[in-house]
């Protein structure tokens, strides 16, 4: 003869845990868990509903209520450690894109250093060039100035030759000319010496 409180158990237990899963099902809706069955309070509740089934049938000695119960359990082990093995699968999906994300970002600074030791080695080159230009133009002015300068002292050299030249030949024409003058006033003297001469002849 069957149990009466076992013939009723098994429906009365369904419809109070349809009833408690109400709440649960409407946070799993508003988290949109809806249909992960893996989703962590789905999994707590029908390992709760699992747990109670297995203890009453166990209690009231229906044997069906704790099989309903324990293949319960054993559905919730199976999509526990399946939401394990998806944890620890995004976990190490997670550690790849990190380091993927890691590596990215050291990437991009290696390239933005080498973009700015390329910027700064063509800024020092650039530099450099307006250093040597601007040098190489300070050296062609001091050579001009200097041409200039020994072309204005080949210049007064010139000139200084060219007046002690000029003097040379002045004083040189001057004592020709004095030359000359005593020259004509010694002939002069002598003319009149000749004509003093003759004269004193002539008186005799």
């Amino acid at each position: 003869m069957s149990n009466p409180v076992s013939a009723v158990a098994g429906p009365v237990i369904s419809l109070g845990f349809g009833v408690a899963r109400l709440p649960v099902g409407l946070l799993a809706q508003v988290t949109g868990n809806a249909r992960n069955p893996e989703w962590g309070p789905v999994l707590a509740f029908d390992s709760v509903e699992a747990g109670v089934r297995q203890v009453l049938g166990s209690l009231l000695g229906d044997p069906e209520l704790a099989r309903t119960g324990e293949v319960k359990d054993a559905r919730v082990s199976q999509r526990t450690e399946a939401a394990e093995r998806d944890q620890a699968a995004q976990a190490r999906r997670d550690v790849a894109d990190q380091r993927m994300q890691h590596r990215r970002e050291h990437d991009q600074k290696v390239r933005e250093e080498a973009r700015e030791q390329e910027k700064q080695q063509k800024q020092k080159l650039e530099q450099e060039k307006k250093q040597r230009e601007q040098q190489a133009r300070e050296r062609e002015q001091k050579r001009k100035e200097a041409a200039e300068r020994d072309e204005k002292r080949a210049q007064e050299a010139a000139d200084q030759k060219a007046h002690e030249a000029k003097k040379t030949r002045v004083e040189a024409e001057s004592e020709a000319v004095e030359a000359e003058q005593k020259a004509a006033a010694r002939k002069a003297e002598a003319l009149k010496k000749a004509e003093a001469a003759d004269a004193a002849k002539e008186q005799r």
